[in-house]
């Protein structure tokens, strides 16, 4: 069987024909690349990394439906692991793509990604590749890509990758949501909320990750309350620009709506959820014996 080269008109497809998002697609491709180079030579195979955030729902649960992402996010709480990885991706060649990285932060898990191609060009939009050092709190799930038609030109075959959990991807998307209304987090979220998941377990991991955003990253305020999430929100209340990158008609208010409806259950905090809502350092024992036992 003879399998199609890359082009630029193959790109242009993926960008559904809109030439203001072929750079976006462009960077979509060349993840595709360098996800296959790090499932052939890190650490994904022993859980220490762990594919996560909006990249992840496009690539493995999503397919076209999701929007093209720009971050490519890990968990990875071993420092060891953070270094090997940027060191397989600075100087990264793999199927015509070049890759770099520039730190952002100076912190080692936040870098700034480079890509070009000689053939199909650099993509001129801000990439990045970000680690999260906070251990998760699910198993993460194996999970192939979702087949695209452009799949077929890459010459080799996309990887099973370790993903978070959905539950807990579900879980950290409302905890940022609580934080700053952006509409890229909406659009996650109105696709979780067309999905059947268990709903104490999304509500409890959600008061987790926000005791933790609020004690240890100093990240939102206390206290925790269900209406950071169920009050209505205009979309003049989203920061401009958020959407990310879409190949599909914005609907905020319809989406805004449908989250609401789909997470009235976060009313229904347990006494223990109620406790640690306060989002106080006393209970830190607790908050941790809750995720060792998550974890099992």
């Amino acid at each position: 069987m003879t399998v199609a080269s890359l082009t630029r008109a193959l790109v242009a497809r993926h960008a559904t024909g809109r030439a203001d998002v072929y750079d976006a697609a462009l960077l979509d491709v060349a993840q595709d690349h360098l996800l296959f180079l790090l499932a052939q030579a890190a650490n994904f195979g022993d859980g220490r990394l762990v594919f996560k955030g909006g990249t992840s729902l496009r690539k493995c649960r999503l397919g076209n439906a999701g929007r093209f992402s720009t971050d490519l996010d890990f968990s990875a709480p071993d420092d060891d692991v953070v270094l090997e990885v940027c060191g397989l991706i600075d100087g990264a060649r793999v199927g015509g793509f070049e890759f770099g990285i520039v730190s952002t932060r100076g912190d080692g898990r936040h870098w700034g990604l480079t890509v070009s191609h000689a053939e199909l060009g650099e993509p001129r939009i801000a990439a990045s590749v970000e680690f999260a050092r906070r251990p998760l709190a699910l198993p993460p799930e194996p999970l192939p890509f979702v087949p695209l038609p452009i799949h077929r030109a890459y010459g080799f075959p996309l990887p099973t990758l370790p993903v978070v959990a959905e539950a807990e991807a579900c879980a950290e998307k409302l905890a940022r949501y609580r934080r700053v209304a952006f509409a890229r987090d909406l659009y996650d979220l109105n696709h979780f909320a067309s999905s059947t998941f268990d709903e104490p377990l999304v509500r409890r991991l959600w008061v987790l990750k926000v005791w933790a955003d609020v004690i240890d990253d100093r990240r939102g305020n206390p206290p925790l309350r269900p209406e950071d999430i169920l009050t209505v929100r205009r979309e003049q209340d989203f920061e401009p620009d958020s959407i990310g990158v879409l190949t599909r008609p914005v609907d905020i208010p319809d989406w805004e709506a449908r989250v609401r409806r789909r997470f009235a259950f976060l009313n229904d905090l347990d006494v223990n959820e109620q406790r640690w809502a306060s989002c106080n350092e006393r209970h830190r024992s607790e908050v941790q014996d809750a995720l060792s036992a998550l974890r099992g």
